[in-house]
Order: structure tokens, then sequence, then C-alpha cells
């Protein structure tokens, strides 16, 4: 059932800013860089260590290619604190690097901390599902060039990247590690996209005088940013992954209460949505409809769908391509994207999501 509360607070990710942190002036170019990708993370806290972290332990091999030094530095450059988990704000993901290696890579090293007392099994947290227990679908943003760098794969598929052996025990660090193209000499510093946390800003990169053997690599995955809103407060983004883009929308911006009738607020981000749809290449759009898990399936379920089916006939008029055909869903609240016990959560899982080719 769709409870949302009209004087909820808005999702803003990145927004919230320790108090003993200088508050960091944030260019628009940034914000929008954030507004047009995954911002499907969950409310949280981005923080700059006052005092240099050490982790716990040290990367697991990776897939393909060599682990990182050892040796290298261990020091924090930026940690992020999630509620999207069940742990809460136990779970922090830290960034200890991001270097350019010496063929034309970069790499961003990772830790993700257990500050809980019970064990924690990562999954598909921050990986698809090729890809179990990595950091596969954590991104990079260049917000000059306004291009999203994803992670690289080899030819079978498999990201360029080391996994975990098993779950992250309490009071633990377990570290990761990413491949990416390396980005142009100009570009100094990245915003890190992670699924569990709000972006992480301004990360600075950094020289490595390592190589990584680099055989079986599949093509680079280089993505022009397309802007969906200006705003970050309609709670519009997307996730793209290889040739798929799934723009995700609001249910508290498309519709009111318990209901299944578009508002005026939705006419201006479905006409966007319309015209991405347009210049694809895509002949099948999906669109799938969400609900938190307020209230029971015999009212999710069905409102959900219908949710699903406005857009459809919303889409269907505002398309002018010939050929589009649509696939609708309604999962009610099987598929929640965040913790359904907070408030933010529940209104981040009421959502429609609309996919296609690019």
């Amino acid at each position: 059932m769709d409870n949302k509360n009209s004087n909820s607070r808005k999702i803003h990710e990145g927004k919230t800013i320790p108090r003993e942190t200088p508050k960091k002036k944030i260019s628009r170019k940034s914000a929008l860089a954030l507004a047009s990708v995954i911002i499907i993370s969950s409310s949280g806290c981005v923080t700059a260590p006052e005092e240099p972290h050490e982790a716990s332990n040290t990367p697991t091999s990776p897939n393909p290619g060599n682990p990182p030094n050892e040796e290298a530095s261990r020091e924090i450059l930026q940690s992020s604190i999630t509620t999207s988990t069940a742990l809460g704000s136990d779970l922090r993901i830290d960034v200890f690097a991001l270097e350019r290696l010496e063929n034309n890579l970069l790499r961003l090293q990772l830790g993700v901390t257990n500050e809980s007392s019970d064990p924690f099994d990562l999954g598909f947290g921050l990986s698809d599902t090729e890809n179990y227990l990595s950091a596969s679908n954590v991104s990079l943003i260049d917000d000059i060039n306004q291009q999203h760098y994803l992670s690289y794969r080899s030819n079978d598929g498999k990201c360029f990247c080391s996994s975990l052996d098993s779950s992250i025990e309490g009071g633990k660090t377990e570290d990761l590690w990413v491949i990416y193209p390396e980005p142009p000499e100009n570009i100094e510093k990245m915003t890190v996209v992670t699924p569990l946390s709000p972006p992480i800003l301004d990360i600075p990169i950094s020289e490595s005088s390592e190589t990584v053997e680099t055989s079986n690599l599949a093509e680079p995955k280089i993505l022009d940013l397309t802007l969906i809103s200006d705003s970050l407060e309609d709670q519009t983004g997307r996730s793209e992954s290889g040739d798929e883009v799934s723009i995700i929308l609001s249910s508290d911006v498309l519709f009111e209460t318990n209901s299944s009738e578009l508002t005026d607020d939705a006419s201006d981000i479905l006409n966007q949505v319309a015209r991405e749809i347009d210049d694809s290449s895509s002949n099948v759009v999906s669109i799938d409809g969400h609900a938190d898990n307020t209230g029971n399936d015999s009212i999710n379920l069905p409102l959900s769908k219908e949710r699903a089916e406005s857009v459809e006939s919303s889409l269907a008029d505002l398309i002018n391509r010939e050929g589009v055909t649509f696939e609708v869903e309604g999962h009610g609240s099987a598929a929640p994207i965040a913790d359904n016990d907070t408030e933010e959560g529940r209104e981040r899982n009421r959502r429609v999501s609309v996919t296609f080719e690019k």
C-alpha cells in the first residue's frame, strides 16, 4: 500500500554534510551529473575522516590481472555511510585510492567496513548478477566532460575487479578494487557512485607505477550523461548497464497517495522520458511498477500494475517513433531497492522504472 507522507523529506543524495567538515560548494555541472546517473542509492552521509584509518585486510586476488600493491597507503580519502541495508549506518564504504596505472587504466580501491557485531553478506549489493561479492556496479563520473565510466569487463562478462570470499565479519573491513578506462590527463578528480550509498564527490586521482595484465578485455564503456531533470528534488534518476538504460521515476511525484492517476507534475518528466525513447534504438520498452511494504499484496500488486499501465498509456501518446511496444508488470513490494524500515527507504521503493536499449 502506498503510504506517502506529504511532509516527508525528499531524498537528496550526497547533500548531508557532517558538522565537523567544512561545507563544499558543488558546481552546477556536478549537481547535474549526479541527477542524471543512478540516483537510487540511499539517504546517508559522506564524510572525509579527520584521522587516517587503517584497513584490516588487503584486497583479494582479481579475476584477471594482478593485485594492488599491498604496501600502498591505506589512508581513507572519503567514507560513505548508508542506511539502505539491514545494517543501516553500521555499513561503511571507504575510498582508499583512485589511481592511474602505467598501462592506461584507472584503479579504484575501496574498503567495506561492517561496524556491527554480526556478519554481513554483501551479496549483490555492489555488483551485477554476474559478479557476486564484487564491486562491479560501482561506477565513476567525470563531471567536466559529463561522462559515466563503467567498470572494465573481460570478454566472458567477468568484471575486471576483485571479489570477496565470504561474508564480512563484525568489526572487520574487507577490501575491493575495480579497474576502469583511464580518463583524459586533465581530469584530476572523479565522483564515485555506488548502489548502496550517496555519491562520493571529488576523489582525487593519483599516479601509480604499477601495471596489470590487460588480455581478453572487452571494449570500455564510457557513456555520455543524458540529463533527465535539472533538479534532484523530483527523485528522478537512471541506471545504465551495457547497452541498456533504466529510468527510475518516483511514484510520490507521479501519483497522489493510493492513486494510479498521473499528477500534473508527471507531464514534464514523462515528456523527457519519451524524447529519450524516441532517440534510442529500442523497439521494446519495459515498464515496472513497485510499492513499499506498507499494506499487503492484495493492494500493492494491483496498484503497482495500474501505475505502470498509466505510465505506459502516457508514453504511448508522447512517443513519436513507430514500432515501439511495451511490456508492463506490477511487482508490488517484492523488489525493494532500499530499507523499508525507514521513511526514506519506503519513499525510494515507491517507484516506476522505464527500461529500454540505448
